[in-house]
């Protein structure tokens, strides 16, 4: 784990305990949902960037954990493999259930 994003788990658990909030693994399973959207967030190429990419990506689904979160991502892409490469990893990030998983040519 790297220094800033230990230091920022360590102040978003303190600030939980001063605030009254549970803090433990259910409250650090939020903190790493939070982490794992931002991730996947940074590595998606945005819709509005690339308004005439031919293929368009969408992961969906259920982040287990205490709460449950459903997540959501759309990339739009140059090629169905860049899709692809995009998509299969960010599925398996998914934890629960998955709603949405495919990559389409734009109509």
């Amino acid at each position: 784990m790297s220094i800033a994003r230990s230091t920022a788990l360590c102040a978003a658990l303190c600030l939980g305990a001063s605030m009254g909030a549970a803090t433990g693994p259910a409250a650090a399973q939020g903190i790493e949902t939070q982490f794992l959207i931002s991730h996947i967030d940074s590595i998606t190429p945005k819709c509005r960037d690339h308004p005439d990419a031919p293929v368009v990506g969408r992961v969906s689904g259920i982040v287990s954990g205490t709460p449950s979160r459903g997540v959501s991502f759309v990339g739009c892409f140059a090629s169905m493999e860049a899709c692809e490469a995009w998509r299969m990893p960010v599925s398996g990030r998914i934890s629960g259930r998955i709603i949405q998983n495919r990559c389409s040519y734009r109509h």
